[in-house]
């Protein structure tokens, strides 16, 4: 990889901000996200949390862009969040399969990444593309089931 140690750190310290803070705040995230003008009228202070949304975005996005580079990482964020929509309609079972379906796809890209000899990015963006249709296809089995 072309990063240095201290941008790993930097990386695994940021992310692991980010999910913590994600984890701790997500009723409020949801509530926010969901319907803002009920979060208003059970008094949570909407502009400050979408502040702090916009700002874990935009660490996630920079984050993505020290790792994979910046024109992979819209593809990044987007496709596990659409692949769990597939198969997901709750935000609760989006969220967390698009969790796990980005963690699982970003270490196998990287495995593959490192025993192919190919670059880290598009294998990882290969995996989410596959996942994508694997999920895809279920969700339309799904309807026939």
């Amino acid at each position: 990889l072309a990063m240095s140690d201290r941008d790993v750190y930097l990386g695994m310290a940021l992310s692991a901000a980010v999910l913590l803070l994600f984890v701790l705040l997500y009723n409020v995230i949801f509530a926010v996200t969901f319907d803002e003008d009920f979060a208003r009228a059970a008094g949570v202070n909407v502009s400050f949390y979408n502040t702090l949304i916009a700002i874990l975005t935009a660490v996630t996005i920079v984050v993505g862009m020290r790792i994979m580079g910046s024109l992979l990482i819209s593809s990044l964020i987007v496709f596990p969040s659409l692949t769990a929509m597939r198969l997901f309609s709750s935000f609760r079972g989006v969220v967390i399969c698009s969790g796990i379906v980005s963690t699982i796809c970003f270490f196998l890209g990287i495995v593959i990444s490192y025993s192919l000899d190919i670059p880290v990015g598009a294998s990882i963006v290969v995996l989410n593309l596959a996942a994508f249709t694997l999920f895809f296809a279920a969700g339309s089995l799904r309807k026939y089931f």
